[in-house]
């Protein structure tokens, strides 16, 4: 096989995981919905207020769960024992950005 064909293969593999992901609105398998929380946490570490448009951090990851019609039953994030790290509750960000209304 040939270095460009090699790289267009892998290209379109990747196309397809993300189409399906996108198209599914569902989390990559490998992926819980606390580590995807934590991804958003981690996200929001690296954003300024004005970059969350005024949100809190817990609020900020919160509103992008909810976005994505997951961890509904989250309350914290605790891939570290050690430190639990608490998320916004659903009625915190709902007062704040009222057009996400839960949608089951």
């Amino acid at each position: 096989m040939h270095r460009n064909q090699a790289i267009v293969a892998i290209a379109r593999q990747l196309l397809e995981l993300v189409w399906y992901v996108l198209s599914h609105k569902q989390p990559y398998r490998n992926f819980s919905h606390e580590r995807i929380a934590y991804k958003y946490l981690t996200w929001s570490w690296q954003l300024g207020e004005a970059d969350r448009d005024g949100l809190t951090r817990q609020q900020f990851t919160r509103y992008y769960l909810m976005r994505l019609g997951i961890g509904h039953d989250l309350k914290r994030i605790a891939l570290n024992p050690n430190h639990p790290r608490r998320l916004a509750s659903e009625a915190e960000v709902l007062a704040l950005r009222p057009e996400l209304k839960r949608t089951e």
